[in-house]
């Protein structure tokens, strides 16, 4: 939950944008009733009073508008980072089940949970008080019309409901169509290297070989629509809530034509007033119109507070710190739901360990097996005492896709800000190859893009660093030169000396020292020799 200091902006954004709200109201009111009274007034009526009143709210609301968006923003930003930082202890330990385009829709949802004061909290409060307050004023004072001011409030409250009843829908539909979206489209640009092949395929907005947005933007069209249609039928409900009010006060004026002649200066006197009603239903579009806009952010809000609450994850259970002394052992290994034969094998305590065969053959899976990232039936076990399922925090799998963060070499070298000497960081660096990365150098989105192979060693050094008793490594040496590759081999021989290194790798460099070797056939028949 935020704290305090993060609910404190919130607030004074809300009592801003109502502040904003009420001067708007009033100004109509007060400047409605002077243009009115202007042309009754009796001799020696005060007019610098009602100017200078108008003339300072105008100013109010200018300010108010202003503020409502500065300490927004302001807070938005506050927000988006502590509800982000709040995902990522909910994902704490979890494996995302899909990870395509995941960064978007989270990013995505991640907005729409923290904008919500500035997006639909902020303007539906400002239009309920105002509403509110409108028409208690009116009937307490007695003003004509107060009561078809309570109708049309009364219409605004059921438009409201109806709408966000079908926006929750809409804003369902519109999540399911993004994620469709993304998942073609990441397939799609995946493939972006056979595109030649496609040349000859005539394109349609249906067609099953390019994605297409269509429906995700008609998706939101019908958001935009629906919020316009309410905002329409409101605006035809105020119209005619006046053109009866005009007619009522007409009939009322036939039917005690004698009556208004002989107390003229009481109607003279009430006159003004009168225009208030029609003058605030004529201009209630404008500023109750917001308010159907934030219903569509409170269906998205909805929708993205369901999503993250409801992710697709898998658990990832960290065991207290392994490190073995005699040998890690592999009895009838296999990983749960994958076509790879049980695996066993006794690995020593350190050295290189090397995972071998054809692609395809379940090198990475078991790879995973070993480090516990996958739940798997069988045993391991360290120095004889078994493991259960989980990873031991003193083990390490760099995947064969590294993750770089969009942040500085440092950074990415140090994630879990244990603060390594920059003389390590920078010798690691060297060590790999790559010396001319300094420290400070921001690398990923906005910065210096990374090679797959700057990537790979780059991970690799992360590892390293972290010094882990077993370190396992997908695939090394795919996509490096040979130098590069001598670097990684000098690396991780050194580093084998006191750890078990294990790696799963068809490129195997004749300077890598292999302590045991692991051959995986294929992955519905693997047989493991040593």
């Amino acid at each position: 939950m935020p704290n305090v200091q993060t609910r404190r902006p919130a607030y004074i954004t809300l009592i801003l944008a109502l502040l904003h709200g009420l001067t708007g109201v009033t100004l109509l009111v007060i400047a409605s009733w002077f243009i009115a009274i202007s042309a009754v007034a009796l001799p020696g009526f005060n007019y610098v009073i009602p100017a200078v009143v108008i003339r300072a709210l105008a100013l109010l609301r200018i300010a108010s508008g202003y503020g409502s968006m500065w300490v927004g923003h302001n807070d938005l930003l506050t927000r988006i980072a502590s509800t982000r930082l709040n995902l990522f202890k909910q994902l704490h330990n979890q494996r995302l089940n899909s990870s395509v385009g995941m960064t978007e829709a989270l990013a995505q949802h991640t907005e729409a949970l923290a904008s919500k004061w500035i997006a639909w909290v902020a303007p539906l409060s400002s239009v309920t008080i105002v509403f509110t307050l409108l028409c208690s004023v009116a009937i307490v004072m007695g003003v004509p019309g107060a009561f078809y001011l309570c109708v049309v409030f009364v219409v605004w409250l059921i438009a409201v409901v109806i709408q966000a009843l079908k926006a929750l829908g809409l804003a369902n539909e519109h999540t399911q169509q993004s994620s469709h979206f993304r998942q073609n489209a990441n397939s799609f640009l995946k493939a972006s290297a056979i595109w030649h092949l496609y040349s000859r395929v005539s394109y349609t907005p249906d067609s099953e070989i390019y994605p297409t947005a269509s429906a995700l933007w008609r998706c939101s069209l019908d958001q935009k629509k629906l919020a316009l249609r309410t905002s329409w039928w409101f605006q035809g409900v105020a119209y005619l809530a006046v053109v009866s009010l005009f007619a009522g006060i007409g009939m009322t004026s036939s039917s005690n034509n004698s009556e208004l002649t002989t107390t003229l200066g009481a109607v003279l006197t009430f006159a003004p007033i009168a225009i208030v009603i029609p003058m605030v239903l004529l201009a209630s579009p404008d500023w109750v119109s917001p308010s159907f806009l934030a219903i569509s952010k409170f269906a998205q809000y909805k929708q993205s507070e369901k999503a993250l609450k409801h992710l697709s994850t898998s658990p990832i259970h960290i065991l207290p710190r392994q490190s073995p002394s005699e040998s890690l052992i592999l009895d009838a290994l296999q990983v749960k739901g994958r076509k790879v034969n049980p695996t066993s094998a006794t690995l020593p305590a350190s050295g290189v360990v090397v995972l071998k065969g054809p692609s395809g053959c379940g090198k990475s899976t078991l790879l995973q097996g070993i480090a516990g990232l996958l739940p798997s039936t069988g045993h391991r076990q360290v120095d004889g005492v078994g493991l259960p399922n989980g990873v031991p925090s003193n083990w390490i799998y760099v995947e064969q896709e590294p993750i770089v963060l969009a942040a500085s070499i440092q950074m990415n070298l140090d994630v879990a800000g244990v603060s390594y000497a920059k003389r390590d960081m920078q010798q690691i660096l060297c060590d790999l190859g790559l010396e001319s990365l300094a420290l400070n150098t921001w690398v990923g989105k906005a910065g210096r893009s990374l090679s797959g192979g700057e990537r790979k060693r780059l991970a690799l050094g992360r590892a390293v660093l972290a010094k882990p008793s077993v370190l396992l490594i997908d695939e090394p040496f795919e996509g490096l030169d040979a130098i590069s590759q001598q670097a990684v081999c000098s690396v991780i021989n050194a580093f084998a000396q006191h750890a078990l290194v294990i790696v799963a790798s068809h490129v195997l460099p004749k300077r890598l020292c292999i302590a045991q070797t692991l051959t995986m056939t294929d992955s519905t028949n693997a047989t493991i020799t040593t």
